[in-house]
């Protein structure tokens, strides 16, 4: 059984109200400017070079941002991909798989999943896209334009 994808959603920060129960989704985004650093070679104590990134400015580094994730239809054990693929190359850049464990196949399911920082695997400018995907089918996308400062 195909689940259905309700709710797909990149965001800054994913809270769990614990009293309510509910999702608390904050710093929702589908376009980013990318700050460009270069990194500098310093000498360290033995004599050898290592290359060094500046300090981020702060506000212009995204964290690791999270994904919103809503299903139902939903059969235990059913196994989802999160992908996050390069529009103009179709490359996948990140692949995150998700096993998902539900009594109730008509529940709503809600999957929080945590992102590495975006500039650790997107570091030019273009067209992304973040895809739920289900049997090599996609569910579902989030598109996110990424410009160069």
């Amino acid at each position: 059984m195909k689940p259905v994808l309700q709710a797909l959603v990149l965001a800054e920060r994913i809270y769990d109200d614990i009293l309510s129960r509910k999702k608390v989704i904050a710093g929702t985004f589908n376009e980013i400017t990318l700050q460009r650093f270069e990194a500098k070679e310093v000498a360290a104590a033995d004599g050898s070079k290592q290359h060094v990134l500046p300090t981020v400015p702060g506000g212009s580094d995204m964290g690791s941002p999270m994904a919103y994730i809503s299903l139902t239809d939903v059969l235990d054990g059913t196994k989802i991909s999160l992908q996050m693929v390069n529009m103009t190359k179709n490359e996948v850049l990140l692949n995150t798989d998700v096993q998902i464990q539900v009594k109730d196949r008509l529940a709503t399911v809600e999957i929080v999943v945590p992102l590495p920082p975006i500039r650790i695997f997107i570091n030019a400018a273009g067209t992304f896209s973040l895809d739920v995907v289900w049997s090599g089918e996609i569910l579902g996308s989030h598109r996110l334009v990424v410009k160069q400062a």
